[in-house]
Order: structure tokens, then C-alpha cells, then sequence
């Protein structure tokens, strides 16, 4: 299933609950270039759906080098025949 990038609004502006069944938040380590696909039922279980992304992306740890400092995200969205573009 292919997964295209998509904006909900700004990255300060953009809560937990935005998030739909589809999305998944591709978080990513400066430090060591891992990234990894977090699904919304994970945040959904550990974090307020009223929490800015921003605020819930600062609470991310890498598991492979321990940095905590300047994690970044992105949201991607799951395309294809089954689920309609304009949703």
C-alpha cells in the first residue's frame, strides 16, 4: 500500500486527534538517519488527543542511539483504490 506525505496545517497547529486510521507519523533521527512509522493508535493510546504533535514529538527517544534532541516528523497518509485521494 503506498503512503504519500500530506499536510494537515502547521507543524504547531497539528494535534493527536487529526490523525486518521490511515495516517501514519514517520518520525526520524538527525543523529543517526533512522526513522521510524509510528501508528496512530500508538499515540492515541499514550498521549491527550488535544496535544500538538510538536509537544508529543519532543517526548520521542531513538532506540538505536539513545538522542532525544531534534527528532523530526512528518505525516504520510495510506493511498490506492480502496482509499480515495480527496478523503
Amino acid at each position: 500500500m503506498p503512503y504519500e506525505p500530506v499536510t494537515l496545517g502547521l507543524k504547531f497547529a497539528v494535534r493527536v486527534h487529526h490523525l486518521t486510521g490511515r495516517d501514519v507519523l514517520v518520525v526520524s533521527c538527525p543523529a543517526c538517519h533512522k526513522a521510524y512509522w509510528v501508528a496512530p493508535h500508538v499515540i492515541y493510546a499514550r498521549f491527550h488527543e488535544h496535544l500538538p504533535l510538536e509537544t508529543v514529538a519532543k517526548d520521542f527517544v531513538c532506540k538505536r542511539c539513545g538522542n532525544k534532541r531534534g527528532m523530526s516528523w512528518y505525516i504520510e497518509r495510506a493511498s490506492g483504490p480502496e482509499f480515495p485521494r480527496s478523503a
